[in-house]
């Protein structure tokens, strides 16, 4: 996406104090990112590092490490299209939801990929059931759009 990450310069180290929780809030040192700019600048900073499948937050000067209680991303809207469904991602972003990668994680919360297919994004409650209210029962399962939800990630 962005070609290879550049070492850490000398004396540095890539792994940082930052986490995002599992409602995709982010967290420095222990306290909470309060300021709604600066949560969407690192919700859009948001990466893999391809070589160890971490999660990484990487900007056009830096990057580092970042721990991730669930998934990275949250959908915080989804809406119906005339070709399936848009999602609001936590960086502000907006972007087709795969119904390809949707799956269904603990508790039947619905997850995708989105950025190209490369980070997981978990669904807000809110997002979820305006999601789910498109979805159809057929035994045990449920299809939405005639596809089916998956159980685990990959198998949609």
């Amino acid at each position: 996406m962005k070609g290879p990450l550049r070492p850490p310069p000398a004396g540095f180290s890539p792994e940082s104090t930052i986490r995002i929780d599992r409602e995709g809030r982010f967290w420095h040192d222990g306290q909470p990112v309060t300021h709604p700019g600066l949560a969407r600048a690192l919700a859009s900073w948001v990466d893999i590092d391809e070589s160890t499948g971490r999660f990484i937050l990487r900007n056009t000067v830096n990057w580092c490490c970042v721990q991730v209680d669930d998934a990275p991303l949250v959908v915080v809207s989804c809406r119906p299209t005339e070709s399936g469904f848009h999602g609001s991602l936590t960086d502000g972003s907006v972007e087709p939801v795969d119904l390809g990668t949707l799956w269904l994680g603990e508790g039947d919360v619905p997850y995708c990929l989105v950025r190209e297919g490369r980070i997981p994004a978990r669904f807000s409650q809110q997002a979820a059931f305006s999601l789910l209210e498109h979805a159809e029962p057929v035994g045990d399962e449920f299809f939405v759009l005639g596809r089916r939800l998956s159980r685990k990630r990959g198998e949609g």
